[in-house]
C-alpha cells in the first residue's frame, strides 16, 4: 500500500514510515505498515472533507503515521510509547503547542476512544474506519491472527464474540463517518451475530 498524496507529507512522515518498515515485527498482521498508511490515506479524505488548513493538515498526517509507532516495542501502552519515541523528531520541527496537538491525536486512538476536538475525532475515526468498510473481513482477519499470537483469544468463536462486543460498544465521532460508515458497520455486526448463532 502507498500514500495516495505522498508529495504533501513532510519529511518526518517518510522517516517514521521507513522506521516502521524496518522495525515492525512480522507477527503484526494488522498493526503493520499497511495499516498506518491506510489510516493516513483516510485522514487525507477527512482533511479534504473538513477543509482543514495546511498547517493543521500536516499535524494530522504526522499523528497518523506515528500513532502506532510504539508497536515496534510491543502492544501495551503503545500510544504513549509512540509519543515517547517520535518526540525527539517532533521537537526538531514543531512548536510545543503543535506537538501537544499531535500527542492528543495519538492518544485519541486509544480504545475506548475519547477524542476532545475535531482533529482527535478525525484520527480516532480513521483508525477504526475499516469497521464500516467492505474490506472489513480481510483486515479483521489480520487482527484475529495478531490476537491469537498475543493470546488475547484462543479460537474463532471467542474472536467473533469479542468483535460483536466491540462493534456494539463502538461509536464513530465525526459526522462523515456516521453518515458513511455506520450502515455498513451494522451489516458487519449482523453477519457476525449470524456466525455466532450458527455455533462458531
Amino acid at each position: 500500500m502507498e500514500l495516495v498524496n505522498r508529495s504533501v507529507y513532510p519529511d518526518i512522515c517518510h522517516r517514521i514510515l521507513d522506521e516502521l518498515d524496518k522495525k515492525l515485527p512480522g507477527h503484526l498482521t494488522y498493526h503493520c505498515l499497511d495499516h498506518t498508511i491506510d489510516v493516513a490515506n483516510v485522514c487525507d479524505h477527512y482533511i479534504s472533507y473538513y477543509s482543514v488548513d495546511d498547517r493543521i493538515s500536516e499535524l494530522i498526517r504526522v499523528a497518523a503515521v506515528a500513532h502506532d509507532f510504539g508497536y515496534i516495542y510491543g502492544p501495551e501502552d503503545h500510544e504513549e510509547r509512540s509519543i515517547l519515541e517520535v518526540g525527539p523528531l517532533l521537537r526538531k520541527g514543531y512548536l510545543k503547542k503543535e506537538i501537544d496537538l499531535i500527542e492528543g491525536m495519538i492518544r485519541a486512538t486509544k480504545v475506548p476512544q475519547d477524542p476532545s476536538n475535531l482533529y482527535e475525532e478525525i484520527l480516532a475515526d480513521a483508525d477504526l474506519d475499516y469497521l464500516g468498510r467492505d474490506d472489513y473481513n480481510s483486515l479483521s482477519d489480520g487482527l484475529y491472527k495478531e490476537f491469537l499470537y498475543f493470546g488475547i483469544v484462543s479460537s474463532e468463536a471467542e474472536w467473533i464474540k469479542l468483535q460483536i462486543r466491540f462493534l456494539e460498544n463502538h461509536n464513530y465521532h465525526t459526522d462523515w463517518a456516521n453518515r458513511n460508515r455506520v450502515a455498513n458497520k451494522r451489516k458487519v455486526l449482523e453477519k457476525l451475530r449470524k456466525k455466532a448463532s450458527s455455533g462458531l
